[in-house]
């Protein structure tokens, strides 16, 4: 699935103004060509100019990091996703002249406030922006039609022909109810050795084991010896959602049983000993909190499938010749 596949895929969901605000960094091309260069494609009545091609790849690398952009195979790959992402643009385009959609000033004007909302944009900034990017105000707000003229064609033809029925939510909900638990939360007790005094580090990491190994109280220990800043209340982090904590300790912390207590983790800052005190596990959504999640997952996919179908029918069905 090409780049431009997975935009038409965003900007279909029920704000697909939001998409614009990527747009404007990573849209394809400048709507005009001044200057006459090489055609690299023919689609039907159309063509794609290398000049296209090119601006459109220098956009995407600018979103590269140094070592990406020196890689000639990633550079290679990335142009022809882009020719494939141009070609796809083409034919939505063609099949939008041909619907006859049409686009207001103000529908134009709404998209470009949006795309200055998501970027905290001035007017200014806006015209900044482009600028470094190589386009003009106009081009940019011709690009911005072409955009919003290609998702209410595509709205047309696709979504206002898609019906979720209930039981087909209701089906998934029942088949994938672990999909939607509220989130893990655990209590945990955390112990921290400082590494800046690696000789007095060892001593504490001693004492501590010898201490769980004696049957002391891990609170009592994290008072005694821990660096941390709850080493008061005896390292009690209290409850932690999933996702909170280090990935790391997270997977050690899941592995134990209430009351254990993990081997030495150790980091370049220092070391950590975590205890698991209590585990609540998540616990099933209700079905009417997440019936429009799941009807949203079950529409996008079914929009996907029918995009993608048409749009490989509509390569079949076109005249393309690829010049490269």
């Amino acid at each position: 699935m090409t780049v431009f596949t997975n935009l038409i895929k965003k900007r279909l969901c029920s704000a697909f103004y939001l998409f614009l605000s990527g747009a404007l960094f990573i849209a394809a091309t400048t709507a005009t060509a001044e200057v006459v260069d090489k055609i690299v494609v023919i689609i039907n009545d159309n063509v794609i100019t290398l000049s296209e091609v090119n601006a459109s790849a220098v956009l995407a690398a600018e979103r590269l990091p140094d070592e990406a952009k020196a890689d000639v195979k990633k550079m290679a790959e990335i142009k022809a996703t882009i020719l494939e992402n141009v070609i796809e643009q083409k034919l939505v385009k063609q099949a939008s002249d041909k619907a006859g959609i049409d686009v207001s000033e103000k529908e134009i004007d709404n998209a470009i406030e949006e795309v200055k909302k998501q970027n905290s944009f001035s007017h200014e900034a806006l015209l900044l922006a482009l600028a470094h990017s190589g386009l003009t105000y106009r081009e940019f707000r011709e690009q911005q039609k072409e955009q919003i003229r290609q998702v209410k064609f595509i709205n047309k033809e696709f979504r206002s022909k898609i019906a979720v029925p209930d039981d087909e939510v209701l089906d998934y909900y029942k088949q994938n109810t672990g999909e939607f638990n509220t989130a893990a939360s655990y209590r945990a007790r955390m112990i921290f050795l400082s590494s800046k005094d690696k000789n007095l580090q060892k001593l504490r990491l001693k004492a501590i084991t010898d201490g769980l190994k004696d049957k002391l109280e891990f609170e009592d220990l994290a008072r005694d010896y821990s660096d941390g800043a709850l080493a008061a209340e005896g390292g009690d982090l209290g409850y932690i959602k999933t996702g909170e904590l280090d990935k790391t300790f997270e997977e050690l912390v899941f592995k134990l049983s209430a009351g254990g207590v993990t081997e030495p983790i150790d980091k370049p800052e220092g070391i950590y000993i975590i205890q698991l005190v209590d585990l609540k596990r998540g616990s099933p959504r209700p079905f009417d909190e997440v019936k429009n999640i799941i009807r949203d997952k079950i529409f996008n996919k079914i929009m996907e499938e029918r995009f993608t179908f048409w749009l490989k029918e509509a390569k079949k069905a076109a005249h393309i010749v690829v010049r490269m």
